[in-house]
């Protein structure tokens, strides 16, 4: 049952109210006999009804205040009068929204309801930007490592600037989530944060994401646009992957960076923009640009403040808490109740070199915990699958595939060892055996498999 405050001196429209809405609503009047200047900070309400008419108060000096002290509750504004200059003058001192007396419960209902509907999707909207904020928090960020502790104390540095940022790193670094972290803890943080990957896109389409198209400018272009450049004002935008832009749109952005403006495609009206740029690559824009292949001017107008993340193998003791936010995350949307890591798994991720970083790690353990059915994730469970291309550097580090291999076989057969002498104890009743390992009787039997297990009794029949 919705609270509704009222405040209305016509005796006719209190019992207005109480006809139609006494049974739906919670209803209060004012005035009462008491001091709402002292009271009304000290309750509570989903929504108030103001009536400009009111005489002993000045009308406005209520809204005023109203909406001083209940900063989230939607006020609705009634007059006998609809004057355009009245309702401009009351939205502009906060109300949601103005009813015209006479007005009908139809229309009563339909404005209330709508009222609540926005005030319930802003609760959500300030919601969510409270989670954002907290989960782009740079104390929270999984930084053990000496490297990355000083890309931290970096990145802290410039988010309180307003300077154009270049993040280098290896694919699957986490350029995109810093990115975020930067912005989030910029003085941008309540206006939008864009992020657009460069190399997703093909060229004939990416002018028009970033900038935007008139009606009529190509085929297909069957409505007005507005670009990324246009949904970031007053914000940031992220240009994930910029090394793989085209020389013609190096040149818009070049113009972007320079001068806050642009057109449209198709257009002829200059728009000017207040943004911050991130750019990020996995590519040596120096190469690039000795190559021509990316313009050197636009190379120092993005490289004003850079940083370099490392790779994960250089990160080994972010590793394994690393491990148990991702665990936590995947079990939440796989539904799974895997609640730990066994140490050998953990030390098989700490030996190897993940030439895709932080991406192919949260894959890799995503596919683990898929397959897994007991609490703890076991190294029978995990996959390594290589990245599809891995970073040139990684290649040096091809001996440890060895030791990964060693140590799996190891494992292996200390499992195998461990599974032979359950089935013995429990005289091969899989279900037994399967209920001491605390596995399931599917699990074993997938294990039982794996190692070629048998009993002198299991014959094949011919």
């Amino acid at each position: 049952m919705y609270k509704i405050l009222i405040l209305d001196e016509d005796q006719s429209w209190r019992k207005f109210f109480s006809k139609k809405f006494g049974k739906l609503w919670d209803i209060s009047f004012w005035p009462n006999g008491e001091d709402i200047f002292k009271n009304l900070g000290s309750k509570y309400y989903d929504a108030v009804f103001l009536d400009l008419d009111i005489h002993s108060h000045k009308p406005f000096d209520l809204l005023n205040y109203i909406h001083t002290t209940l900063p989230h509750t939607p006020v609705v504004v009634t007059s006998m009068e609809e004057r355009a200059d009245l309702i401009v003058n009351a939205i502009k001192q906060g109300a949601t929204n103005f009813i015209p007396k006479p007005f009908t419960a139809e229309r009563i209902d339909l404005v209330l309801n709508k009222a609540l509907e926005n005030d319930s999707l802003k609760k959500e909207i300030d919601y969510l930007r409270g989670k954002e904020e907290f989960i782009y928090d740079f104390d929270r960020l999984i930084a053990f490592s000496p490297s990355m502790k000083s890309v931290i104390n970096v990145l802290k540095k410039y988010s309180k600037t307003d300077s154009t940022i270049l993040i280098t790193g290896e694919t699957g670094t986490g350029k995109s989530f810093l990115s975020g972290t930067i912005h989030f803890n910029s003085p941008r943080k309540k206006r939008p944060f864009v992020q657009i990957n460069c190399c997703n896109i093909p060229e004939n389409l990416l002018e028009s994401e970033l900038f935007g198209h008139e009606k009529g400018s190509f085929t297909g272009a069957e409505k007005q646009r507005i670009g990324r450049f246009e949904q970031a004002q007053g914000g940031t935008i992220f240009l994930d992957e910029i090394g793989d832009l085209s020389i013609p749109l190096q040149v818009r952005l070049l113009r972007v960076l320079e001068e806050k403006a642009f057109e449209r495609v198709g257009g002829n009206q200059t728009i000017h923009v207040d943004v911050r740029i991130i750019a990020a690559t996995n590519q040596n824009l120096e190469k690039l640009v000795m190559e021509s292949k990316f313009r050197e001017d636009l190379y120092y107008r993005i490289n004003v403040l850079s940083v370099s993340l490392p790779p994960l193998r250089e990160r080994i003791k972010c590793i394994e808490p690393m491990l148990y936010i991702l665990l936590h995350k995947h079990c939440r949307t796989l539904r799974k109740k895997i609640k730990a890591i066994a140490p050998e798994v953990v030390n098989l991720f700490k030996s190897y070199s993940w030439p895709g970083n932080i991406r192919q790690l949260s894959n890799t353990l995503e596919r683990a915990i898929i397959i897994e059915e007991s609490q703890t994730i076991q190294l029978e469970s995990v996959t390594m699958i290589p990245a599809a291309m891995p970073a040139a550097s990684c290649l040096t580090t091809a001996p440890q595939e060895s030791n990964i291999s060693s140590f799996r076989n190891a494992a292996d057969m200390e499992e195998e060892q461990k599974v032979l002498e359950v089935l013995k104890e429990n005289l091969w009743i899989q279900k037994d055996a399967a209920k001491q390992l605390g596995i399931s009787p599917r699990m074993l039997n997938y294990k039982i498999k794996k190692y070629g297990l048998k009993h002198p009794r299991w014959r094949k029949h011919k």
